[in-house]
């Protein structure tokens, strides 16, 4: 995982490291790299469809709405 983490493009990679990996909220990253809100949800939904076109799987809706919320299960 940490091989295909490292492959990302350098936004994807680090909004999913600080998501995923540090356990910060959207709003958190957002402020960290002063940008939107939106835009750290928006780049979680696409780091995590090329995480899983990468291992063959698809991403669901529901993997949106949980950017969406700045929460992780």
């Amino acid at each position: 995982m940490a091989q295909l983490i490292t492959q990302l493009p350098e936004e994807e990679r680090i909004v999913l490291t600080l998501f995923y990996l540090k356990s910060e909220s959207t709003e958190m990253i957002a402020k960290r790299l002063g940008v939107p809100q939106r835009a750290v949800e928006s780049v979680l939904v696409s780091g995590r469809a090329r995480l899983l076109a990468s291992l063959g799987l698809h991403a669901t809706e529901g993997a949106h709405d949980h950017a969406q919320d700045g929460k992780q299960e």
